[in-house]
């Protein structure tokens, strides 16, 4: 049984936001009339490669559990489910609104998960309790997710000991969205690519009486920069190990980099909503974020002036990295067969170019796949610079996600908490280094290496 290839518009619709608005509110998974076979069928990654349940049974029904819960984004997975829906009648999906990655590991405990879920980037705690099932048994007939098609990062996010317990389906890449105007007025012709680049643009965007950088004390917004200066969110590595190193140069340059701006009264610290409501006053010139949310950037501009965006700059390494964010599909243990194989028809399905084209195009994400990001219009790039200046980040080798590891969330706390303080001189830098060098090891100290 072959999926549509229609591609939807890049708008999204009146129709699609009624839909989001229905979506349902409270987990439950939905029973299976019957058990089916499912197999594969297809022949290029291009093509409609997916497995389908058999047409003379009752269809499979599933649980996704998710967390878009409104807005664009919240409609186009509405719109997609449907379309999954209509062309699949052996299998239907039924989304479940919940926050899946705290929700989770108490499901598969109490034997109530849902068939898929979409969780954060901790899948470690999940992985070493043994309540995940690995997608590999699933990947060896598929030619849709396949190391050759999906993205690197997606690839090797999620996997531990080679076995692929999660793949990202919201990927999202830090970014720097801008006032165009405020720009030219202040003689800045390029987007900055290198951070002292960075640095004389915010002063000759202080010259014309704005604030030049609005900035989120997140590690997501940290680590890039972090990085490009020569470090690693992990001693040695940016995926597994037991240990930090902040505690060095690359922590030393890209502190005093930051201090410096916030003392020349040159960057401002605030949350995204009034990060994006200064952005649209004019108050502030630059604004850090993620692809995903220029649709809200543009939202709160309303058009008074042209958002242009550039990814991260790069460091004193010579070169630009970026994080890649977002929720995985995971597959809990404690469901059917039957419901696993339909839960992986839908997975397969949802990496295919036409929806992954989509679902970029309606929410700002970038694709997941090589096939799915040239299956996206130059036209539509061309207007669309938040998503456009995620898709070179995106297949960058020098682009990483979070480690696995559930102690690194505690790290990135403690990263939050001292930038924050060094930056705005609560503590000196060389003490905020070395308070979270401290803090990060007890974290990570005999900590799993996943």
């Amino acid at each position: 049984m072959s999926v549509s290839s229609v591609r939807f518009g890049s708008k999204t619709t009146m129709e699609q936001k009624k839909r989001g608005r229905g979506r349902k509110t409270t987990a439950g998974a939905v029973l299976a009339t019957s058990a089916v076979l499912l197999a594969a069928c297809g022949s290029s990654a291009s093509a409609s490669v997916t497995t389908v349940a058999s047409t003379a049974a009752a269809p499979v029904s599933i649980s996704l559990w998710e967390s878009h819960n409104g807005g664009p984004v919240g409609a186009a997975m509405t719109a997609l489910v449907d379309k999954f829906n209509s062309s699949h009648k052996g299998v239907q999906v039924n989304i479940v609104v919940t926050k899946a990655s705290k929700k989770l590991e108490a499901a598969i405990a109490a034997g109530n998960p849902p068939a898929l879920a979409e969780i954060s980037h901790y899948d470690g705690t999940l992985v070493k309790a043994g309540a995940l099932i690995s997608w590999n048994t699933f990947l060896k007939s598929s030619q849709v997710v396949t190391k050759s098609n999906m993205i690197p990062v997606v690839w090797k996010n999620g996997e531990v000991n080679g076995q692929h317990y999660r793949f990202l389906a919201d990927m999202k890449i830090s970014e720097v969205f801008y006032n165009e105007t405020l720009f030219k007025q202040a003689g800045i012709n390029s987007v900055p690519t290198t951070w002292s680049q960075l640095a004389t643009d915010t002063a000759k965007l202080k010259s014309i009486g704005v604030i030049p950088l609005g900035w989120k004390d997140s590690s997501a917004h940290i680590l890039p920069a972090f990085m490009s200066n020569g470090g690693s969110m992990l001693k040695g590595s940016n995926s597994v190990g037991n240990a930090v190193d902040f505690n060095t140069p690359a922590g030393q340059e890209t502190f005093s980099f930051f201090h410096s701006l916030y003392a020349s009264s040159e960057m401002q610290f605030h949350h995204g909503t009034t990060l994006r409501q200064d952005l649209a006053a004019g108050k502030i010139a630059m604004i850090d974020g993620t692809s995903a949310g220029y649709q809200k950037v543009l939202d709160a501009v309303g058009g008074k002036f042209s958002v242009g965006a550039f990814v991260e700059p790069g460091g004193s390494t010579g070169r630009i990295y970026n994080m890649a964010q977002g929720l995985g599909f995971v597959l809990p243990k404690g469901t059917p067969k039957a419901k696993q194989e339909a839960a992986w028809t839908f997975v397969q399905w949802w990496f295919e170019p036409s929806q992954q084209a989509y679902w970029a195009e309606n929410t700002g994400f970038a694709p997941e796949t090589k096939a799915g990001i040239a299956a996206i219009p130059a036209s539509f790039l061309t207007s669309h610079p938040g998503l456009a200046a995620s898709l070179s980040a995106a297949e960058s080798p020098y682009t990483f996600a979070r480690p696995v590891s559930d102690s690194y969330r505690e790290v990135q706390a403690a990263l939050d908490a001292e930038f924050f303080n060094a930056v705005t001189g609560t503590e000196s830098v060389s003490a905020a280094l070395a308070k979270l060098q401290s803090e990060g090891n007890s974290y990570m100290s005999g900590a799993s290496k996943i």
